[in-house]
Order: C-alpha cells, then structure tokens, then sequence
C-alpha cells in the first residue's frame, strides 16, 4: 500500500472517529445514544434479547464497535471543512444541481438529434411515396432517479441518519413490555420508562426496568373434544411429542403456542391429514386460587369444501390409497406429438400448467410370492426417460400405509436432490372416505452439460493459471447414473524444495491430469429394489491421473476409489466408506532430477527421502462423517461434527508378511514400496447466531495420524498436516508453520519440513454486516503441527506434555463481498505468537533480537540476513479465498 494511500485511509478513520454524533440533530431534541434494559434476576424465561425486540425506537446501528452509519451520514458535510480549502469545493445539493442541469443538457441533445435524424427519415419516406417510417427512438439520461455519486451514496444510501429520541414511542414501548409480561406469565407485572439526557452532547439514554412480580402457575390442562380418535393421538402426543414442562408450570403464550403448533405438526405425521395449528384453541380460567391457571385445550371440527359447500368433516387416521407420477416430457418421442394423438393444432397441450400425459405404467414389485411391496402409476408420453423403480425408491409415501406429512417434505426434497428434475411439485388428493392420493409433477432435468471453468491462484506471492474442461450427463443409462469427466491443466510458479533463491520460478510448474466419476443410486452390485428407503445410499466409482512436471522432480499419480455414500432422511447425516481392502488404491511415482537425487543423497535426511519417494498406497478401510444439527436452539445456534479415517496397508502387510525387504529396507509390491499407517481427523463446529447482522463462529480441529510396519517413522506427505493458510491460522502462509518448535527459520529447506503427524488448531470469528454486499469478521486462530516420533533432523518437532506451550497465535480482520451465488474472502492476519522463536522473541511486542542473534550464530554474520525467510516472523499474511473459511 503507497503512503498516499495509508494517509488518505488515516485521514477518513480520524475524520469517522472525530465526527460529532449529534451534529444533524435539529435544536431541542436529542440522539437516542442507547437503550437498557433492566430486569430482576429473579424474573424466569424473560430473555432480555426479546424485550429488545419489542422496542418501537432503536438507536443508530452499530458496526466496527461504533455508529459506523451515522458517522458516514455526518461525514458528508464535515469533509470539505477538514480537507479541501472552500473554493475547491461544492456542497452536495450544488453538485447535484449541476449534474442534473447536464442531464437535462444531454437530453436536449439527444432529443434534437432524434428529431433531425427522424426528419431525414420523414423526408426520405416522402421521395418513396410510403406513408409509413420507423422513427428513431434515442435513450434519454434517467433525471426522476438519477444515479446517486459518492457523497449522495454515502450519505442516503449506506449511511443512516441520526435516531431522534421520542418521548411517545418510549411510553409505547414500554407498554408493549408490560404486555409481554403478561404473555410470561406476570399479569402484574410493571415497567417504568426513564430517560437521561445530557444537555452537553445531546444524547438520550432510554432505561426500561421491569418489575414482573409473581407468576400465575397452571396447575391443570386437559382436552376437550368428541372425537375419539383426536383424543388418543392427544394422549400419545402428551406421552412422546409435548414440550411443556411438567405440572405446574408458569403460563407462558409462546410455550402454548409452540404446543398448538407441534401438536398439529405430530397429528399431521401421525395419520391425521388436514390437522391444521388453527384448529387448536385455549380456554384459559383464572378464576380459581390466586396466581393459578387452568387451561382447556380445544379441537374444533374440521371443514372442507366439496362442490362449493362447506361440509364437516371429522378428523381420522388417513391412508395412502394411489400413488401417481407425472412425467412432462416429450424430447424422448419419435413423431408428430399432436397429430399422433389426435390433438388439433390450436389445443392446449397444457392442462394445470403442466403438461399433459397419455401413456401410463402401472408399477409393480413383490417380495415374496404374494406381497405387494412398492406399487406406482407412471404418466408419461412415448418413453419413461428415467427407470420407474428409481423414482419410486424416492417416495416414502407409500400405497397402503398411514399418511404422513413429514414423508411428503422428505419425499419432495429426495426427488430435487437427484438432480433429473427441474421442477418438483407434489399433490395430494382427498378422497371421500379416509383415503388420499399423491401425485408428483416432475419435469426432466436437461441431461448433458458441458463447462469450462477457468482459475487463478496466488499462493505465498506463487501465482498460478489453470482451467477444467468438463462434461456431466446426469442420467447416463436410464437409472439415475451420474458420469463426470473433467480434464484440468495448468500452470503455476513454485520455488525450488532446495534453492536458496527464488530467482527463476515464474511458471515453472505444469500440472495435468484427467479425472472420472460414476456414480450409480443404490449399493452396487446388489439392486436398488433390495434396499429400505431410510439409507438413501450411492455407489462411487472414480479413477484420475494427475502429472505434476517441476524442476526438481516429475511427479505422477493414478487413483482408484470404490465406494458407498448413505444420507439419512433429512440430509442431517452423510457417511462414507470405501469398500473394504478395494476402496481405495493410490500409486505415487516420483521421478527426480539429478540434481534434485543428489541433494538428498547429501543431506541424507530419512523424511525428506520418504516424503519424495515413490509408494503404494492401498487403504484397507477409509470412512468419513458428516453430522449437522441446524436447529440446537431455535435455529440460532448451528453444530457440526465432522470426521476422516483411513487405514492403509495393513492387509498387505499379512499378505507379504514372508517378503523379503528391498535396500532400504522396506517391502514391496508391484516393485514399489507400500505405506502403511492409520489417520484420524475431526473437525467440530458451532455457529452462534446473534441477530441479523451479527454471529460467533467457532471451530476446532484434531487430527493424529500413525505410520506403522512398512511406513517411515513420519506419515506420507500427502497424508500429513500442515499448519497456516486462508482455511487454518491465517496470520501465517500455507505451509509456514513448523512442527512444534522446530526452528523452521534456520532451515534452506523449510518448504519441504514444515509438515507434521498430530494437528491441534482452532478459531473464534466474529462476523458483522457492514452493507448489504460487504460483510465485515475479527478473527483469532490458534493452532500448530507435531511429529509423532521423534525426528533427529526436526528437533523439537515432536508432540510432548508441554504442548500448549506450543500453541500459535494470531488475530486479523476479513472482509466478505457477498454476490448470493459467491462469497469472496480477503483475510489480512497478523501472527501474534511464535513459539518457534527463541524465548524473549516469541510474541508480537517483544523483541526480534534474539531471532537475529540465533541466526548470526548458526549461519554467520556474513549472509545471514539472506538465508533467513524473506518475510518477518511477524509479518502480516494476505488471504484471498472464497466461501467462509469454515
């Protein structure tokens, strides 16, 4: 950033952080500065966030700790006195006016342009004896809503004029509380409403203090109702479903609302078609002892409309009787669609907006000899475009068994998460007696699709360019199978593993490879018929090659990977498991340069020999887990748990338990030594949603990883952690972390060592709405790396007792320009410990000396400043990213 740029950005925050608050405030009256609320402690289920709410007058919003809005609104008439000297200056309605008065000009000029030009026009329609011309229609510049410039902007647009304290609105509110109160439970409840002013800077500080006294309990609640078959659903529900706390309890309208409401949802779900929360009223008797409540609990009788009568209905246990499927697609039809069925040419093709079908499928599949089991109608026109069985298996609907309301929302979301339809909408029909049918209106997805989809990167000051031609047909045979291929190619700029200077690395690394993937519904080989509906599950199938040309070394890998993915009913759960011992199989060939073969022959260093070698990898097992729960606490506070396993060459290991080793001592298979070990890595998340504007986001992940038998005493690189990044500890780069206190820095070849077996990391992220587009996040993540063995040639870097001591640290600010389809991310991140450094130098405000010092002993004081990192231990790292980074 240029020092123009970091005055002029100083200047604007002491021009914010100067501007007087109530300088747009008219005489007489005040800013409301703030509001407070003041309850007893002794007062139960008052939740101070909800009173907040209830308040008809809020001050200014707030943003970076501070009126940021009103600042800006204010800021507009405070620049020109500060800045700019007066004749260099116009005030915002002169500009205005002079804009508008252009406008208005350039519209003059437009408009005589049209009338010369459609005079030529006229005349020339005269020599051609035509009565008729096409005239010239000119686009005039907008001057009702002309567009705002910067200062109208930033004054109307994103700024927030000043909230004036309103003696009225302060007694409704307080009104409003006392009613909330008495919602509560306090029917003798009392607010008072007192403001403070100060006459100096012009603000009001509004205090509502509640004083809600005793609580009227309900001792008693019961059902009235003539229905027999409401009165024991109603019993079961108050056995399993009910939320209320046990009697007594205090009466509370929002806990008997949210009873009316998972009532009627547990009726729907039991059996009941039509039951609706409006059919649920309360009779409420206070009447009794003092501060007790008696509740009776209603079920009015149901109404419905049957040839434009309301008629009555009474409320019973419903059943699917037909279940039918309309498919609107006639791209697969061979023909004259509307001479073929006799259609004439002006006939509406649509009927309900949805179009018609002719043909149907009676669909039928037994288990057993006699047992119906899955039965369907298909519409359709000429030819099923997707296997009947495929769209029955999403339907949980099924003929014969209880409605549902819950297996219809299930069943709608299966049949969009397919992704063979563009259009879902589901029907359902009552019949006369207590039967209904379900009818889905699907139309076909478009099947194939070809993309291309270009990428920058710019990783630790490396940039790259890179592109994937891709190609997707989403229904490749019929079934529901998925078939990808992407073929990616690029080039980026990466130093040296081993060069002391980065001199000569402007793209000097090419990457290609081709990738497949065939995903198949169900559990392959075994048919989708044999499965129960509440798995869900998909079989993967894919195979990639990627080739990797450096300066230092070639490097190639193929990849097999078979296996099963299960969702649960609601999406809340996805697991994943490779097939045993033939899940996934990965072949690393390395093929170094001669320099690059003799530079590790000198350093003889076991890690970077096995980091840079060429291995099997055949995993016995590999699973993943992802479980979330978006509704912990009424949707405010989101969890997610999340985890990766994978255990590799331990069968081949019994398999070749008799086999010789090579040189290095080490077993072999196919001629190339095969890595055994185990990896586990969890990630937990929690999302605190504040209001709106405003949330706490919290991570933290733990992954061990453990080399065994055949393996080195460290994990795979590809297979091992690494510590800093856009998505880990974002005040340092990717990759610059090193393992425990490992002094990374004294090391040339710090690229390649700064991997670990064990992660510990974690984050706190404050996320704030500064605009609509522009969101706004202060950060801190902790975190580090650690070997699991000890490595002579990291010292330091293994895990121990003492790891906390070891833990980094490091703060920043973020900003998240939001489009709806992309979030991009620009972190700035500023280390603000280093347990790598010696001891004095370890934090942020304490000395670099001792840095210096170790450096001038270990490399002398010649050249020292050359073999240290290019950037400080402290210097700031910029991320840009897209999406959140967790």
């Amino acid at each position: 950033m240029s020092l123009r740029s970091v005055v002029l950005w100083t200047l604007l925050m002491v021009v914010l952080m100067a501007c007087n608050l109530s300088k747009n405030v008219p005489e007489g009256q005040y800013l409301l500065r703030s509001n407070t609320i003041d309850i007893e402690d002794a007062a139960d289920g008052l939740v101070e966030s909800e009173v907040a709410s209830l308040l008809r007058q809020q001050p200014n919003s707030r943003s970076l700790f501070m009126p940021l809005r009103l600042k800006a609104h204010n800021y507009v008439d405070t620049v020109p006195r500060l800045i700019f000297r007066p004749f260099l200056w116009r005030t915002m309605e002169e500009k205005r006016a002079d804009k508008n008065k252009r406008l208005r000009k350039t519209n003059a000029r437009r408009l005589a342009k049209q009338e010369r030009k459609n005079k030529k026009r006229i005349a020339k329609a005269r020599a051609k004896g035509e009565e008729l011309y096409i005239p010239k229609r000119v686009k005039l510049k907008d001057t009702i809503n002309p567009r705002p410039f910067f200062r109208e902007w930033l004054k109307y647009e994103f700024g927030e004029a000043p909230r004036i304290f309103d003696s009225i609105s302060m007694q409704m509110s307080a009104e409003q509380i006392r009613l909330y109160l008495s919602r509560k439970g306090y029917f003798e409840g009392t607010v008072d409403a007192d403001v403070a002013i100060n006459q100096k800077k012009r603000w009001a500080h509004v205090t509502y203090s509640l004083c809600p006294n005793q609580p009227s309990m309900v001792d008693s609640m019961f059902l009235v109702t003539s229905n027999r078959v409401i009165g024991i659903k109603y019993e079961k529900f108050m056995e399993k479903g009910s939320s209320l706390p046990p009697l007594p309890f205090r009466f509370d309208v929002d806990k008997l609302a949210k009873f009316r409401d998972d009532l009627a949802r547990f009726m729907r779900n039991d059996g009941i078609y039509g039951f609706r929360d409006s059919y649920v009223t309360f009779e409420i008797d206070t009447l009794g002892a003092p501060y007790t409540v008696k509740i009776a609990t209603q079920i009015a009788q149901r109404s419905i409309e049957v040839d434009g009568v309301m008629t009555r209905k009474p409320f019973a246990v419903t059943r699917v009787q037909n279940v039918h499927f309309h498919i609107a697609d006639t791209l697969l039809y061979k023909g004259n669609f509307r001479a073929d069925f006799g259609l004439k040419s002006d006939t509406d093709l649509y009927r309900n907006n949805f179009l018609v079908t002719f043909d149907t499928l009676r669909y039928d599949w037994y288990r057993g000899v006699n047992e119906q089991y899955r039965t369907a109608y298909f519409l359709y026109n000429s030819k099923l475009p997707i296997r009947p069985e495929l769209i029955e298996y999403q339907n949980l609907l099924e003929e014969n068994n209880y409605y549902r309301a819950i297996q219809l929302d299930q069943s709608f979301n299966r049949l969009v998460q397919t992704g063979l339809f563009q259009s879902v909408k589901p029907e359902i029909i009552e019949n006369k007696d207590n039967t209904i049918d379900v009818h889905y209106y699907l139309v076909p997805a478009k099947r194939q699709m070809f993309s291309f989809e270009p990428k920058a990167t710019n990783s630790n000051g490396f940039l790259g360019v890179s592109s994937s031609v891709n190609y997707e047909n989403k229904n490749l045979f019929g079934g529901g199978q998925k078939f990808r291929v992407s073929l990616l190619g690029g080039f980026e700029s990466q130093g040296l593993l081993f060069a002391e200077d980065n001199e000569n690395r402007n793209f000097n690394t090419l990457e290609f490879g081709p990738q497949i993937e065939y995903e198949i519904p169900g559990l392959f080989p075994m048919k989708l018929t044999r499965l129960s509906k509440r798995q869900n599950p998909k079989t993967i199938f894919s195979a990639s090659y990627n080739l990797q040309v450096r300066n230092d070394f070639e490097r190639q890998l193929f990849q097999l990977n078979y296996g099963w993915r299960f969702y649960d009913v609601m999406r809340t759960q996805v697991f994943s498991i490779g097939v045993p011992f033939i899940g996934g199989i990965q072949y690393v060939l390395i093929d170094p340069s001669e320099a690059f073969s003799a530079r590790l022959e000198q350093l003889n260093d076991l890690f970077l020999s096995n980091a840079f070698s060429s291995q099997m990898i055949w995993k016995d097992i590999k699973m993943s887990y992802q479980f979330t729960n978006p509704t912990l606490k009424s949707g405010d506070i989101t969890f997610m748990y999340a985890f990766n396993f994978d255990m590799a060459g331990m069968m081949l290991g019994l398999l070749n338990r008799n086999q010789p080793v090579n040189a290095d001592g080490f077993k072999e298979i196919l001629g190339v030594r095969y890595s055994q070990f185990m990896k586990l890595d969890n990630e937990f998340r929690l999302n605190h949603k504040l209001n709106e504007e405003k949330s706490i986001n919290y991570r933290l992940q733990l992954g061990s990883g453990l080399p065994v038998g055949n393996n080195a005493p460290n994990m795979p690189f590809d297979y091992s952690f690494f510590g800093g990044g856009a998505n880990d500890n974002r005040g340092f780069r990717a990759r610059e972390m090193s393992p425990g206190v490992y002094k990374y820095y004294l090391d040339t070849n710090r690229t390649a060592t700064e991997i670990g077996d064990i992660r510990i990391g974690g984050s706190v992220e404050y996320r704030f709405r500064i605009t609509n587009l522009l969101k706004g996040a202060f950060f801190t993540d902790f975190g580090n790396i650690w070997t699991l063995n000890e490595d002579p040639t990291r010292p330091g870097g293994q895990f121990s007792a003492d790891f906390w001591r070891q833990l980094s640290l490091s703060g920043g600010f973020g900003l998240r320009f939001d489009l709806d389809f992309l979030i991009f991310r620009l972190d700035i991140g500023l280390p603000l410990r280093h347990p790598a450094l010696p001891q004095g130098a370890q934090w942020i405000f304490q000395s670099r000396q001792p840095y210096f010092d170790e450096a001038i002993e270990f490399f002398g004081p010649a050249n020292y400043r050359e073999k240290l990192p290019d950037q400080g231990p402290f210097s700031p790292a910029i991320h840009i990213g897209i999406g959140y980074p967790f």
